[in-house]
């Protein structure tokens, strides 16, 4: 029979992190019925409540620290840093050091940084004890930053798949071999065989028909045309803004050449209230596109993961391929992103004139530092997707 190999997964994060705790159920539920299933392994999460018995402790924590057993710790921070124990700063972070000074124990830690919906909740006190932790920590691993439960899910599961391929499945038995049978083994000669048959007879069904290689392939080349598509119209619009802006601002130079005042003024008015409808069309625009991009960027990071875990069962001709188009995407990417850089620094030079038109030089401004924010984000996941294959 084939070999399964066991890995625990235990979730260690204070009481105000409930979401994330959601996606990781189901994302380690779709990598066990997918990519788990071509590279033979498994992942079990622990949960302290669920895996410990009543046992005589100095405290509820020593209880966990010496009966959970795993593999891989999964840290989770927000606002709160979690209950103290008589060891550290809280269960949390106590749980986090452990894992931290464990060699033989991996870790993901993630610090949430996005705004709660109700400004009261926070506990400035609390929060600036999440900041010092993380600081501590900054000296010790690289952690990771998300501000929303969708950048989390995409972070995850780029990083628990490069964590797994890197520490836990050994590329030479990943790839089943044919059984062979020896014949000069007389006392046993068929018990390759008989293993054959158990392993056929023992075999579960579930989930294997969620394994379709061709279909992940499809879906890496789709996600990578869409978000392609995406990058060049935003490319486009970042485009048609510089050659606009250009043009107004050699207008209103020529404006300030004309003597007559009222003419000069008139003449500059036309230009600005003109410039304030194209940054309008361009916000527009950007404001469009984005929520697109990002979709795409997403399914690219979870393809292009997918596709490199699973690459031991292409040639090595579509790897390549792979590593290839994700490369010169992440360069096309980086390319628009400084454009982008640049194009807000002119917006910032541009002084206030008018109502409409600052309004208009505010929204792009926003629009720009929300596309390039995008865009950061984007070329992370990436290169936390191209880890795998190194």
């Amino acid at each position: 029979m084939k070999e399964i190999k066991e890995i625990n997964l235990f979730i260690s994060c204070p009481g105000d992190i409930q979401d994330e705790l959601n996606s990781i159920e189901v994302i380690v539920k779709e990598i066990n019925k997918t990519i788990g299933k071509i590279s033979n392994f498994v992942i079990q999460i622990v949960h302290w409540n669920e895996d410990t018995y009543t046992d005589i402790g100095e405290d509820g924590q020593e209880i966990i620290n010496d009966q959970i057993e795993y593999d891989i710790l999964i840290g989770i921070l927000w606002m709160r840093l979690g209950t103290p124990t008589k060891r550290d700063k809280s269960g949390t972070v106590e749980e986090i050091n452990r894992a931290i000074e464990n060699k033989e124990k991996q870790q993901l830690i993630y610090f949430k940084t996005a705004t709660p919906i109700n400004l009261n909740s926070i506990n400035t006190s609390e929060l600036n004890q999440v900041m010092e932790f993380k600081k501590e920590l900054s000296n010790k691993i690289l952690y990771k930053e998300f501000e929303s439960i969708e950048k989390f899910e995409t972070l995850f599961r780029l990083n628990l798949s490069s964590l797994i391929k890197d520490k836990f499945i050994d590329e030479k038995k990943s790839v089943q071999n044919p059984t062979k049978i020896d014949s000069s083994d007389n006392n046993g000669k068929y018990q390759n065989i008989v293993s054959l048959i158990d392993e056929i007879e023992n075999a579960t069904k579930d989930g294997f028909e969620d394994i379709d290689i061709f279909n992940i392939n499809e879906n890496g080349h789709i996600s990578f045309e869409k978000a392609t598509r995406n990058l060049n119209n935003l490319t486009g619009y970042l485009n048609k803004l510089t050659d606009n802006l250009k043009k107004g601002t050699a207008e209103i130079n020529q404006a300030n050449n004309i003597k007559d005042t009222r003419l000069k003024l008139s003449k500059a008015k036309k230009v600005v209230n003109r410039l304030s409808k194209e940054l309008d069309e361009f916000n527009d625009e950007i404001n469009s596109e984005l929520p697109n991009f990002s979709e795409n960027l997403k399914e690219v990071g979870k393809t292009t993961s997918d596709l490199l875990l699973a690459s031991r069962s292409f040639n090595n001709s579509e790897t390549n391929e792979i590593e290839s188009n994700t490369l010169a995407y992440r360069d096309s990417m980086e390319y628009a992103m400084n454009a982008t850089a640049n194009m807000l620094k002119e917006v910032i030079k541009w002084p206030a004139i008018n109502l409409k038109f600052n309004t208009s030089k505010r929204n792009t401004e926003v629009a720009l530092k929300d596309l390039m924010k995008e865009m950061m984000f984007g070329l992370k996941l990436i290169d936390e997707a191209l880890e795998i294959e190194n």
